[in-house]
């Protein structure tokens, strides 16, 4: 009698916690930047800039996320999780960089 449970592919754990984590990311980080830079959008002014301090201590939350997803897409590729888990890991390496400068420079309108 055989088993009907079927096995995932190695790095399968690691590739989902990845990417969910990468999702939770950089949404807070989206969730960030509307906090802090629609009402200036909106009202033309700097009112809501007083909120820095608060939303950059909050940003460390998304930034160790991006941080974890990308050290946990790593580990899935090097057991065999394939091309999933490299766009997982270029996907964090990009949260990573344009998250903090996104937030510290908001929108560019020239």
């Amino acid at each position: 009698m055989g088993s009907t449970v079927r096995t995932e592919p190695p790095g399968t754990g690691w590739y989902t916690a990845a990417l969910v984590l990468l999702i939770c990311s950089a949404s807070g980080f989206v969730v960030l930047w509307a906090t802090l830079w629609v009402p200036v959008l909106l009202t033309g002014g700097q009112g809501s800039l007083f909120q820095y301090p608060v939303v950059f201590l909050l940003a460390v939350g998304p930034w160790l996320g991006g941080w974890a997803a990308l050290v946990m897409a790593a580990r899935s590729r090097k057991e065999g999780g394939g091309r999933r888990s490299e766009a997982v890991s270029a996907a964090s390496a990009i949260t990573l960089v344009l998250g903090p400068v996104l937030l510290w420079f908001g929108p560019v309108v020239v």
